[in-house]
């Protein structure tokens, strides 16, 4: 084989494994589960933030019922007992402000990042 031909395979294998390399898509954020509570003074942790498919669950610390309603609707828990829990799984990224609905002084925000989108690989 002469020598152009060997270097002539050697940078077509060169190209190939580095054409493989970036085919492959970087670790997306595990979803994960974070816990909040609800009191009189309000909502903790707050801001919370999450990575898409995360779930806040909201426990209510108080002795009152409170709710967690998204100011645009896209979550609402009703009412939640003392003791009581509510859960909601952000299927996207975005920032969502919440509110108790009898309470409009009580709000939170939950900042959720990465993409929702499937890879294109």
């Amino acid at each position: 084989m002469s020598v152009w031909m060997k270097t002539a395979v050697a940078v077509l294998l060169l190209a190939t494994a580095m054409a493989c390399g970036k085919a492959s898509s970087p670790t997306s954020p595990t979803p994960t589960t974070v816990n909040a509570t609800i009191t009189g003074g309000g909502f903790t942790p707050n801001p919370i933030n999450i990575s898409v498919g995360s779930t806040v669950m909201w426990t209510n610390r108080d002795s009152v019922a409170h709710s967690v309603v998204a100011d645009d609707r896209s979550f609402q828990s009703g009412s939640i007992a003392p003791n009581g829990q509510y859960s909601y799984a952000f299927p996207s990224a975005g920032t969502f402000n919440y509110h108790d609905a009898a309470n409009a002084r009580m709000v939170g925000t939950v900042n959720v990042s990465g993409s929702s989108s499937p890879s294109p690989y």
